[in-house]
């Protein structure tokens, strides 16, 4: 789904429409605390309010109910933003905070 938006060329002073390109991206992890932990965190405001200056919305966070501690992150916005800070080395310790285990983490993108 492309969403358009009212943009203005700063030089020319005119206004004129763009597109952006949006992005689900789901994550399959394993945690190293509880589903419960993870999901609290996930849902605290300071949390909530990083991934809103990102453009980013959490849609679902779920429970594997075969493996308790494995949970999927279900996330929509910009092309390759959420993948980009995923995949940057720096941010590793930001997402293991929550109990998310890097290491074996599946990721699908999807645009629309």
């Amino acid at each position: 789904m492309n969403y358009f938006f009212l943009k203005k060329d700063l030089k020319s002073k005119k206004h004129f429409i763009a597109a952006m390109t949006i992005e689900t991206t789901i994550l399959d992890f394993q945690l190293s605390n509880t589903f419960e932990q993870y999901e609290s965190h996930m849902n605290a405001e300071e949390q909530q309010s990083m991934f809103k200056e990102m453009g980013v919305k959490t849609f679902y966070i779920g429970k594997s109910l075969d493996d308790p501690q494995r949970a999927t992150v279900i996330f929509q916005g910009p092309e390759n933003v959420l993948y980009d800070i995923f995949m940057n080395p720096e941010t590793k310790p930001i997402v293991e905070a929550s109990g998310h285990i890097y290491a074996g983490t599946k990721i699908t993108r999807w645009i629309s």
